[in-house]
C-alpha cells in the first residue's frame, strides 16, 4: 500500500474513535455512557439517557462521521482497496476506540453513514433487507443482525472484486462481534421458545 493509503486508513479509524454519544453525554449529564443501561455509546443508549435530542444528534452525528471519513479517503484519492477498508476502519474505532479503552458502541450508524459515500447501493440494500425483516419479524435487533450479511452479498452482486468482499466481511465481522451480545439473547430467546413448544 501507498503512504496516502496507509494514512487513510489510520485517518478513518481516528475519526471512527470520535463516539458522539460519550462525549455529548460527557459533556451535558456528566456521566459516562459507557456506565450507563446497555453500556453502548451509540444513539439508543444515549437516547435512554438524554431523550429524543440526543438520540438524534448522536444518530445523525454517526452518519456523518463515517461519510466524511469516506469522502475525505476519497479527496485524497487513495486505492480502491484503501477506500472499502476506510469504511472498515472507521467503524472499528466507533467499536473499539482506543482513546475509551476500546469500549465503544456497536458500529451501525457509522458503517451505514460510510457505505452511503462508497456505494450508496449497498447501504439501500442494507436498509431495504432491515425493513423488510422487521415488517414481517416485528423484531428489530432481529432483523438488524440477518441483514448485516447482506452487505458482503450485495457487493458481490454489483461487481465488487474479493479484495472487496474481504474487507466488507471485515466491518461484518466487527459489526456482529459487537452485537454478540445481542445475537446470544436471540439465540436464547428462540431456545426458550422451542423448549416451551415441546413441553405444549
Amino acid at each position: 500500500m501507498k503512504a496516502v493509503d496507509v494514512f487513510a486508513v489510520l485517518f478513518s479509524y481516528g475519526l471512527g474513535c470520535l463516539t458522539t454519544g460519550y462525549y455529548l453525554v460527557r459533556w451535558t449529564a456528566g456521566q459516562d455512557i459507557r456506565r450507563l443501561n446497555s453500556g453502548s455509546v451509540g444513539a439508543r443508549n444515549v437516547g435512554r439517557v438524554l431523550g429524543q435530542w440526543g438520540y438524534w444528534t448522536t444518530l445523525t452525528a454517526d452518519i456523518l462521521r463515517g461519510a466524511l471519513a469516506v469522502a475525505a479517503v476519497r479527496w485524497l484519492g487513495a486505492s480502491t482497496t484503501a477506500l472499502a477498508l476506510s469504511v472498515s476502519a472507521v467503524a472499528a474505532g466507533h467499536i473499539f476506540p482506543v482513546q475509551l479503552a476500546f469500549h465503544g458502541g456497536k458500529g451501525i450508524a457509522v458503517a451505514f453513514g460510510a457505505l452511503l459515500v462508497w456505494d450508496y447501493r449497498i447501504a439501500g440494500v442494507w436498509v431495504f433487507s432491515f425493513a423488510v425483516l422487521y415488517l414481517f419479524s416485528r423484531r428489530y435487533m432481529f432483523s438488524g443482525i440477518l441483514s448485516i450479511p447482506l452487505i458482503v452479498l450485495s457487493s458481490a452482486a454489483f461487481g465488487h472484486p474479493p479484495v472487496i468482499w474481504i474487507s466488507l466481511m471485515f466491518l461484518t465481522g466487527l459489526i456482529l462481534t459487537a452485537h454478540r451480545r445481542n445475537i446470544a439473547e436471540l439465540f436464547h430467546t428462540a431456545s426458550g421458545r422451542r423448549e416451551e413448544g415441546s413441553k405444549q
